[in-house]
């Protein structure tokens, strides 16, 4: 969710009263400004190719292949990434009503697009150093005939050692597809974390480090693939008039590649602001507060996720009582919403402890030091408070 700063404090009510008055959001997403999507604009005035794979589509598909390190042919625009996870497992072709081992521990968006591509999420655990499963423990479990695919995610942008999810989907022979969609800087050229050969797709909604507003983006070094998945978001047109295949419409318009044709020619500014916060927080906190932050020197986050030793709902509420917003970014995990609640499902220690422990801090381009002292303040009164009971 897109969440900005309203004309009104943010009330957070619990059981019908109020109980804080929230002046410090725990988001409030930046994008390019106007002045630098108009020139953009006016060339869609010009050409009055709005839609259907325009200029601007071509030009801004280019210029993330080049950040990524791609070819332009490995780089497939959609909507939105939910839709491209469900597209790149449609592009794989997999038989629907099969398994998609995934974790829990995710956004919602990630069953509920498995969920779209008519698969059948079937959580797991995960480690918790890293946040995602055992990739040893998935191989056993892909040997199962009724498991199609396995969707691995990128928790919240942080690197991860994709090499081991191209080797396993070497050896199981299934595809397995990469939600990367936090992951914008982390895959960049000279990044962290190369882009695999899996096939991985990236959000550029609001909240993320690079946003459109909506849209995503499948990557494929199998460029045949790729076209695949362009073929699916243009109705399965190839060319002509004619379905190649069932597809649908999900391509990306001409104004919001201007917006993020502008956004890439400020990115460096961009990239630069997130970091920053990122060094604020590391400046006011304390050692062993810093040690449970979710983020790192090497890549840009737009969410700040810790690990709290004690109940995250506790340290919620300490924060919302000094008007400071927080949010459970994947709540506690997909398996305990009511829509994949019936769900199959491995037991899930580690993704229950994740659920009641991360909570989310407030994290935005332009935090100011004393946005982010405040938030620090309390981090530390009740870190002590936590750490002495």
């Amino acid at each position: 969710m897109a969440t900005g700063r309203c004309p009104l404090s943010r009330l957070i009510m619990v059981e019908g009263y109020v109980s804080a008055v929230i002046d410090l959001p725990f988001a409030r997403s930046k994008l390019v400004s106007a002045d630098r999507i108009i020139p953009y604009l006016r060339r869609i005035d010009a050409s009055r190719w709005y839609s259907n794979n325009g200029p601007l589509c071509v030009s801004f598909q280019e210029r993330l292949a080049t950040f990524w390190g791609l070819k332009a042919e490995s780089v497939a625009l959609t909507t939105n990434a939910t839709v491209g996870i469900t597209l790149a497992l449609n592009a794989h072709g997999i038989k629907p009503g099969l398994r998609c081992l995934m974790p829990s521990w995710t956004f919602v968006a990630s069953a509920a697009a498995v969920t779209a591509a008519h698969l059948l999420p079937s959580f797991v655990d995960v480690l918790p150093d890293t946040w995602c499963p055992d990739p040893d423990h998935l191989e056993q479990l892909a040997k199962e005939p009724d498991v199609g695919a396995i969707l691995i995610v990128v928790p919240f942008g942080a690197p991860v050692d994709l090499s081991v999810w191209d080797a396993l989907a070497a050896r199981v022979g299934k595809p397995v597809i990469i939600d990367a969609a936090a992951a914008f800087d982390t895959l960049r050229h000279d990044g962290p974390m190369p882009v695999p050969a899996c096939t991985t797709v990236v959000s550029l909604h609001a909240t993320k480090v690079f946003g459109v507003g909506e849209g995503g983006v499948v990557l494929s070094r199998d460029t045949e693939l790729a076209e695949r998945v362009r073929l699916l978001t243009r109705f399965g047109f190839n060319g002509g008039r004619e379905a190649m295949c069932p597809g649908g419409n999900a391509k990306l318009s001409e104004y919001t590649a201007a917006v993020g044709l502008a956004g890439l020619d400020e990115w460096s500014d961009t990239r630069a602001d997130w970091l920053n916060t990122g060094a604020l927080y590391h400046q006011a906190l304390p050692q062993p507060i810093r040690d449970t932050l979710w983020m790192g020197p090497s890549w840009a986050t737009s969410t700040l996720s810790l690990r709290w030793p004690g109940r995250a709902s506790t340290l919620a509420s300490a924060l919302a009582s000094k008007g400071i917003g927080s949010v459970a970014w994947w709540g506690q995990g997909c398996h305990a919403q009511k829509a994949y609640a019936g769900s199959r499902a491995e037991p899930l220690p580690v993704t229950t402890q994740l659920g009641q422990s991360v909570l989310g801090l407030p994290f935005m381009r332009d935090m100011s030091t004393q946005d982010v002292e405040r938030v620090s303040a309390v981090l530390i009164e009740e870190w002590a408070k936590t750490c002495t009971d």
